[in-house]
């Protein structure tokens, strides 16, 4: 998606009953799906933690279509507001918006924390740019996402380089001595000249979409793919090792996407749904 260009403007205290109006209209849809619709409410709730300081016109064309509220904590940025105007939205304004503020937040290595309404379309927005859900109240999720860091680059540097065919873009990612060991079928494979040609190899027509990528507490880096290949769909879980910027290792759980058993169907277990495993926010083309 080309970025959609856009400037950040400073607000005033005299912008309130403006921003107000935008907020309202931006949220009218999901509230009232909600049936929690309450213009009185809406006004108390973006009063109680107005500051202009804080808060930016986001400018088009020279026409304000929309405004963020990103404050700094000790531990974090706190996005407590991001509004496109609905007759401005789906032109990828907000995808910019947003992009702009996680690049901002790897470069100070800052995770960014926010808040979204339940049964918001916002949800499937910021899940898409890489945030996680890490707690639930009775209206709201709360999502967190975690700065970039060198390690976690290069494993997302390695997915875009094997779904980009580029397998000179792949080797500089890798130590000489890199071990990969794929367990669901029992194969190892010693050196990236190995890993490599595998990819090179590979029967064409995959496509690849990055669900997760994240540090693990060790050090390590989880991610989770999933490889579109017509007519068939699969899953990895990856787990890497990088040192110095390369990666020295990668262990990786590969899944084929199947029909549960016809035990287990809607009715016959309490509590049970199934769902399109395809339909997942987070899927991005690395």
């Amino acid at each position: 998606m080309a970025a959609v260009p856009f400037t950040l403007q400073p607000t005033s205290v005299d912008d309130f009953e403006a921003l107000l109006g935008l907020r309202l209209r931006a949220m009218r849809e999901s509230l009232q799906r909600l049936g929690r619709y309450d213009e009185q409410r809406v006004r108390e709730r973006l009063a109680a933690g107005f500051d202009a300081g804080a808060t930016q016109h986001i400018v088009v064309d020279g026409q304000r279509v929309g405004f963020v509220v990103l404050k700094t904590m000790r531990h974090a940025l706190r996005l407590d507001h991001l509004y496109i105007d609905p007759d401005f939205q789906r032109r990828g304004i907000g995808h910019a918006v947003l992009s702009a503020l996680c690049a901002d937040a790897d470069a100070r290595q800052l995770p960014i924390e926010l808040v979204a309404l339940k049964g918001s379309d916002a949800n499937r927005f910021y899940l898409r740019h890489g945030f996680a859900a890490v707690g639930e109240g009775e209206w709201d999720i709360d999502y967190r996402r975690q700065p970039l860091v060198p390690s976690v680059r290069a494993v997302r540097a390695l997915w875009s380089a094997i779904q980009s065919r580029d397998g000179a873009a792949a080797r500089a990612l890798l130590k000489d001595e890199l071990q990969v060991t794929w367990w669901t079928s029992g194969e190892r494979f010693d050196g990236a000249e190995a890993f490599v040609a595998v990819q090179a190899r590979y029967p064409e027509g995959w496509t690849i979409h990055l669900l997760e990528a994240q540090r693990l507490e060790d050090g390590r880096v989880l991610s989770l793919v999933r490889v579109d290949h017509p007519p068939h769909r699969f899953f990895c879980t990856s787990v890497a090792r990088v040192e110095n910027g390369c990666i020295a290792a990668l262990e990786e759980y590969w899944a084929t996407l199947e029909a549960p058993p016809d035990w287990r169907r809607p009715g016959a277990i309490a509590g049970l749904s199934r769902f399109d495993p395809a339909d997942d926010p987070r899927a991005v083309r690395p």
